[in-house]
């Protein structure tokens, strides 16, 4: 199995040529957060050797047993399965999670995000960017609600577009399923001529934020990915 890594690139999984490297999913956060706990224990822990391949779905070969305890990637992986799309954790998966490329907004690291203006200084939009570029997703899901909006800043959006091609008029979209007893969040789909996107809570910072209700919206997000692995020829 071949992977190599894009050294200028922040990415919290290897790229896998032919799946990832371009036109894959793109899981894509504020910024790497780490809870005083991680960082307590981090301390000690031996440095990660980041030429060790790895998807999403199975980050133990690089960064050991504790990676099956973050709370952030395991509702991410929940929400797959709800949205019926399973991950596969054994050694590599399956095409579909060689297909999937995890980063952030910033390649920066904090436990908590005071405020998201400065998400949108020259230094963290061009990390973005330059993501965009290299990577060119066909789907990217903002893990983060403020993302959505980010992106749609003028400055932002006119680099996106260089890249991505423009918004099809009439795309964003804003869902809130209203069949629901629990606290409801909203869900933002928007369309650029090569890529989808989707904008939604943050997976472990939301709070009131019930699995039942990600669930809810499984018509839509079963569409997009399924509508993705056949452009990528992925087996269901």
């Amino acid at each position: 199995m071949k992977s190599v890594r894009y050294k200028d690139l922040n990415l919290g999984n290897g790229i896998f040529e032919g799946w990832n490297h371009q036109q894959g999913l793109m899981i894509c956060g504020y910024e790497w957060g780490n809870s005083k706990k991680d960082q307590e224990q981090s301390r000690d822990a031996k440095p990660v050797d980041f030429n060790i391949a790895c998807t999403f779905s199975n980050k133990v070969p690089r960064y050991g047993q504790g990676a099956l305890s973050w709370p952030y990637d395991n509702r991410i992986k929940r929400w797959f399965a709800l949205w019926g799309h399973p991950l596969d954790s054994n050694e590599y998966g399956q095409d579909f999670d060689k297909s999937i490329i995890q980063t952030n907004w910033a390649n920066t690291c904090n436990h908590q995000l005071a405020n998201y203006s400065h998400l949108l200084s020259e230094e963290h939009v061009n990390n973005f960017i330059n993501h965009i570029s290299t990577l060119k997703p066909k789907i990217i899901l903002f893990m983060g609600s403020q993302l959505i909006h980010l992106l749609r800043n003028p400055i932002v959006k006119a680099r996106f577009e260089e890249i991505i091609g423009t918004e099809i008029l009439d795309s964003f979209v804003v869902k809130q399923k209203k069949e629901f007893s629990g606290r409801k969040f909203k869900i933002y789909f928007c369309e650029f001529e090569n890529c989808q996107i989707i904008g939604l809570p943050h997976p472990s910072s939301s709070r009131g934020l019930s699995d039942r209700y990600i669930e809810l919206f499984e018509p839509e997000m079963n569409t997009i990915i399924s509508q993705f692995k056949k452009e990528k020829a992925i087996n269901p």
